[in-house]
């Protein structure tokens, strides 16, 4: 038995350090084709310059500032600022960088370094997740799913997506073990990574409903479970409160559903971010990203919609292999990410936005049992995950 977990901790290990390398020299090599920040216009990919920390930094840390982690990178070294964007970000993941940077590292390489060890025990819990439903071999295939996505690159990039999902997976997990105050901790946690966390309070009711025996007299018996439903909206009033009352950023406005949702759920201030953003039912924001496609196409958006058509197979195929509360977290995860829309871009970050639902993939591997269905996959996933480091380093895929 110990024999059989040290193997796995290698095997998790192993892809993990495959996938930061593969991921850093993919990133390193497109950024030559279209140098972006100051750094990588200055110094070439190779041969390595003289000032070998500069080249170090243009090779490793530059090829990542892009888009959203510019933001992260900013939070982290001036902090908030009412109205400038900044508090559309929750603030855990920066917090978790700031020792870092407070003992003299680059802002990004805080941010990577984070990310990059948040990824590790991401994978790990994820695995240990999984073997809650399939076999430990199995557990591995769907362990594989998950880190090849197309969009899991992500995770080794400057963004909240591993250390978000590191607590997601281990508050499904503690949930599903009963262990109502840990994983209330962890709920808590990741909500104020993403207001995503707020999703885990859907499956926490469900298993606190199942320890009370599915009955109303039984409730009593898991009362720890129920309270522990209110810990995601409680750390998303925090940072509400936090927001409004400390930064003075705006009020929660109640004219409309879409202005109660940005100034209450979403910072008043996530226009500043991204223009046009809403939510709408997901067969109109549905209709705005086909009639992007067909009057005006762009590479982001169809490419957004091909791997958020995939996703939606994938967990059609899931289906019938996951427990009622992954069901749950997992639909309510694709109903609101098809129903975000950015205006002209369409769906925007909808596969990044997908892959949060974690059961997805469990239930895939439980699924997909034939060698060459699996090999398909893996083929498929790989090539996508190619392309889109290709696409976010070339500025050319909004994630």
């Amino acid at each position: 038995m110990a024999k059989a977990a040290q193997k796995i901790t290698f095997q998790i290990v192993g892809i993990w350090l495959s996938l930061r390398l593969l991921t850093s020299l993919a990133a390193a090599a497109f950024s030559s084709l279209k140098p972006f920040t100051e750094i990588e216009k200055q110094i070439p990919v190779w041969p390595p310059a003289q000032n070998l920390l500069a080249w170090l930094e243009r090779v490793l840390i530059a090829p990542w500032q892009r888009y959203d982690a510019v933001w992260f990178e900013r939070i982290l070294v001036r902090g908030y600022i009412a109205g400038d964007g900044s508090t559309s970000f929750h603030p855990l993941y920066a917090l978790t960088s700031w020792p870092l940077y407070r003992l003299g590292l680059n802002a990004t390489l805080s941010l990577l370094i984070t990310s990059s060890l948040a990824a590790l025990a991401f994978f790990w819990v994820f695995y240990k997740l999984a073997t809650l439903d399939l076999a430990p071999s199995e557990s591995w295939i769907a362990l594989i799913f998950l880190a090849i996505f197309p969009v899991s690159f992500i995770l080794f990039a400057p963004y909240t997506e591993s250390l978000f999902l590191f607590l997601t997976a281990a508050s499904l997990y503690t949930m599903r073990r009963y262990r109502w105050g840990l994983s209330a901790v962890l709920c808590f946690l990741a909500t104020l990574t993403r207001q995503q966390g707020l999703f885990l309070s859907i499956p926490m009711a469900w298993w606190a409903w199942e320890a009370s025996g599915k009955t109303l007299v039984g409730c009593k018996k898991a009362l720890h479970g129920w309270l522990a439903t209110l810990a995601a909206p409680a750390a998303l009033l925090s940072f509400t409160v936090y927001r409004i009352g400390i930064l003075h950023e705006g009020r929660v406005d109640f004219t409309s559903l879409q202005s109660l949702i940005y100034s209450a759920i979403f910072s008043s201030s996530n226009y500043q971010v991204v223009a046009g953003q809403a939510f709408r039912w997901p067969w109109q924001a549905l209709a705005t990203a086909l009639s992007k496609i067909i009057y005006h196409p762009e590479n982001n958006v169809i490419t957004n919609l091909i791997l958020g058509i995939a996703f939606l197979a994938a967990f059609i195929l899931a289906w019938k292999h996951l427990n009622i509360a992954d069901r749950l977290y997992s639909l309510t995860v694709v109903i609101i990410s098809f129903s975000f829309t950015t205006g002209e871009y369409g769906y925007m970050s909808l596969p990044r936005h997908l892959f949060i639902a974690l059961p997805v993939f469990i239930g895939l591997a439980a699924a997909l049992r034939k060698p060459w269905q699996i090999q398909l996959l893996l083929t498929c996933e790989a090539l996508g995950l190619i392309f889109l480091i290709y696409g976010y380093v070339l500025n050319g895929w909004i994630p």
